[in-house]
């Protein structure tokens, strides 16, 4: 085992170290880094633009495709309609669901036009 060092032998003391601060070297430093961000400005402008055109176009194509369904959507419901209001259809949905029946040709009384009587004004 070798010789226990004795407390003079050691110098050194756990001591925070000062040093004053280059102002040339910190002056160059942020002049590099106002030069790059100055340079590196109209590559993030063009970048955030390319993102709002990619956005917007996006957009546009989810428009188009509800725009599609929405058309697709109101063409059904024209032909159900269309079924719906059909006069075979009313008929047959009268007798159905309201118990109407066709009234026999000696019932039935076919009114002209001329006979029908002018439409009172309301006062």
């Amino acid at each position: 085992m070798g010789p226990v060092a004795s407390e003079q032998v050691r110098r050194w003391r756990n001591q925070s170290l000062h040093r004053e601060v280059d102002r040339r070297h910190s002056r160059w430093v942020w002049k590099l880094a106002l030069g790059i961000a100055i340079a590196v400005m109209p590559f993030a402008v063009y970048l955030l633009q390319t993102m709002r055109y990619v956005q917007t176009s996006y957009a546009i194509e989810d428009l188009r495709a509800s725009e599609a369904r929405l058309s697709e959507n109101e063409r059904r419901l024209r032909i159900e309609k269309a079924t719906l209001e059909a006069l075979p259809a009313v008929e047959a949905r009268a007798g159905r669901d309201l118990g109407l029946e066709h009234a026999p040709p000696s019932r039935v009384v076919v009114v002209s036009p001329g006979d029908l009587p002018s439409p009172s004004r309301p006062r």
